[in-house]
């Protein structure tokens, strides 16, 4: 597996580096068993696991010894999945679609994928996990948050109607910037041990708020 968190030569230990926005930390390397490198041949003595690790284009390989903290090896997976915030899907469609005061605003996942909601599972170093969204919580921008599950898509042919299951009504007009919060949890399992992690994923995106005009006019 990769762990993408070192820069030194096997045997000295080296601290975590933080991991993306919106992501665990990793975890530090574990230690190394320098006597036995890959593909030689060697005699590997019982329960130890090879982990590998990558700094750009620099590949470092560690033997970690029996007894190693199977939660930091879970942790580490978590990068190997490659999650990420969902898709959000807003009405009206579109970049530049306005929204109008006082008509629903539909709020959903759009098109859920396993990196985006899950479940998705990874297996390495003798640890399995399996990773999966819950709940998205949308900070509307307005100084409302409305907490939801994958929601429901609008499609034409609905009309006004609010959405059944994950929406939410403006009453003034604006910019706001809209926030998609998914909560995830992970658990995970190995070496007789098992916990979980949970964390969370943000994604954003501007939307325009007006108000419908109305022009009377009189015939002569």
């Amino acid at each position: 597996m990769t762990c993408r968190v070192c820069d030194h030569k096997p045997g000295k230990p080296s601290p975590g580096k933080p991991d993306k926005p919106g992501k665990p930390a990793l975890p530090a390397c574990p230690p190394s068993k320098d006597a036995i490198p890959e593909g030689s041949g060697a005699d590997v003595p019982k329960g130890w696991v090879l982990v590998r690790c990558m700094e750009g284009s620099l590949v470092l390989l560690f033997w970690v010894e029996p007894g190693v903290n199977p939660g930091q090896l879970a942790r580490s997976l978590l990068d190997e999945m490659n999650l990420t915030p969902i898709d959000i899907g807003i009405t009206p469609k579109g970049p530049d679609a306005l929204a109008l005061v006082g008509l629903p605003v539909w709020l959903w996942v759009d098109e859920p994928s396993s990196t985006s909601w899950g479940p998705k599972t990874i297996s390495a170093g003798g640890v399995t996990m399996t990773a999966k969204a819950h709940k998205v919580v949308w900070d509307t921008g307005d100084g409302d948050k409305v907490s939801c599950g994958k929601g429901t898509e609008w499609r034409y042919g609905v009309g006004e109607e609010p959405s059944p299951t994950c929406g939410h009504t403006y009453t003034e007009q604006g910019r706001y910037t809209v926030e998609a919060t998914s909560y995830w949890t992970a658990d995970w399992s190995g070496y007789g041990q098992s916990g979980s992690f949970a964390f969370e994923l943000t994604r954003s995106q501007r939307l325009d708020v007006g108000e419908l005009q109305v022009i009377v006019t009189s015939g002569r």
